[in-house]
């Protein structure tokens, strides 16, 4: 995810980010020290909204109109993030930290990263937990747990916390909320804190977040033990097909499954990449299935960019991943974290995390779970 970090609002401890962007801090760095090196140092405030007449007076008046809403600041510079209700109650960057402080502390994690996106509107830092987390399949594919907390300053995401799982062979991330229970997926709820900025971050809300964290080792070896059965369920090129044509939703699924099949024995494509074939003969095959066109535009982007990751991303020829639903996993998440088109960077780190792209991956598993014979709880 090269240059995500936007204006370089990242410190960091231990090894560099696999974005290469960021501040390196000391080992036992305070979260205080994490903030200032990140850029982070600032509070937010709640100002009164004033306004004009419209007769030419320069001079700014307060206003019944405007009683119940508040400009958000962050202080330091005077940018506004937003104009929210009086009810809005901003979360501190030094709240984050010194939450996660806490949790560090009791042993369970310990703070890597404390990073900013968008100037400061969104927030965020991620400890890696400890006692179990990390695990490598077959001897070959590493994977770590982390712990996310997060708050944004200009409405775009609620306060969350939540489980993450990394693999390390490509730094694709996927959020730990889904994993085997009893033999069976589990559900998301009760897996995530999630807080609402009308809400204080008070002695309640502190204790919920709490039980989320202290799930997180658990629910991240739930993940590892689902990642484990996906990396042992085989798939061909239309088990591949199947996936991504489930995955993407689209009526121009059976359109991708007629390809595959054209270019194994299509001698005209000879010459190109089996990816060229199979999107070169899709276009054909989806004027006979009578597709729509921005359909089967949109499918063939998309669906092209997911199935080339699939068999062809980094760790995509590990015995875990060649070949198996894990690896059909694996291709999605790296689509969504590295290669999705985004206005920024940025953009893509936060629907990534937060957003559509982190829906995307979460369809994936729910799918590939459900083709590898795993029901849901």
């Amino acid at each position: 995810m090269a240059h995500m970090i936007e204006n370089n609002m990242l410190a960091y401890v231990g090894a560099k980010p696999w974005h290469g962007l960021g501040f390196e801090v000391p080992i036992g760095a305070t979260g205080q020290q994490m903030l200032e090196i990140a850029g982070l140092n600032w509070l937010v405030q709640r100002r009164h909204i004033a306004m004009r007449p419209g007769n030419g007076d320069k001079t700014f008046m307060l206003t019944a109109e405007l009683e119940d809403y508040r400009a958000i600041v962050r202080a330091d510079t005077d940018q506004v993030f937003q104009v929210a209700s009086d009810r809005y109650h901003p979360v501190q960057n030094a709240e984050i930290i010194d939450f996660f402080r806490e949790y560090c502390e009791a042993g369970h994690a310990a703070i890597e990263t404390v990073g900013g996106l968008r100037n400061g509107a969104v927030v965020w830092a991620l400890a890696k937990l400890n006692g179990g987390s990390t695990a490598t399949l077959a001897g070959v594919d590493e994977l770590r747990g982390y712990m996310l907390l997060a708050t944004s300053h200009d409405g775009s995401l609620l306060t969350i916390g939540k489980p993450t799982q990394t693999r390390v062979v490509c730094w694709n991330t996927l959020s730990a909320s889904l994993g085997l229970h009893g033999g069976k997926l589990g559900k998301i709820a009760d897996k995530e804190f999630r807080m609402r900025h009308t809400r204080k971050f008070g002695p309640s809300e502190r204790e919920n977040a709490q039980r989320t964290m202290g799930m997180a080792i658990e629910q991240v070896q739930a993940t590892n033990e689902l990642a484990a059965k996906l990396s042992t369920v085989k798939i061909d090129g239309k088990g591949r097909t199947e996936f991504v044509n489930r995955l993407l939703g689209t009526n121009a699924g059976a359109t991708v499954e007629t390809t595959i099949k054209v270019a194994e024995v299509d001698h005209s494509a000879m010459g190109k990449s089996i990816l060229d074939s199979i999107i070169l003969n899709t276009r054909i095959a989806s004027v006979q299935a009578k597709s729509t066109p921005a359909d089967t535009e949109e499918f063939n982007r998309v669906g092209k960019a997911i199935i080339d990751a699939i068999v062809s991303s980094p760790g995509a020829n590990l015995s875990t991943a060649k070949d198996t639903l894990w690896g059909a996993v694996n291709g999605v998440t790296y689509y969504a974290d590295h290669a999705a088109k985004t206005r920024s960077d940025g953009n893509r780190m936060f629907s990534s995390w937060f957003g559509p792209n982190e829906t995307l991956k979460r369809d994936a598993v729910t799918i590939a779970a459900s083709m590898a014979g795993i029901s849901a709880n």
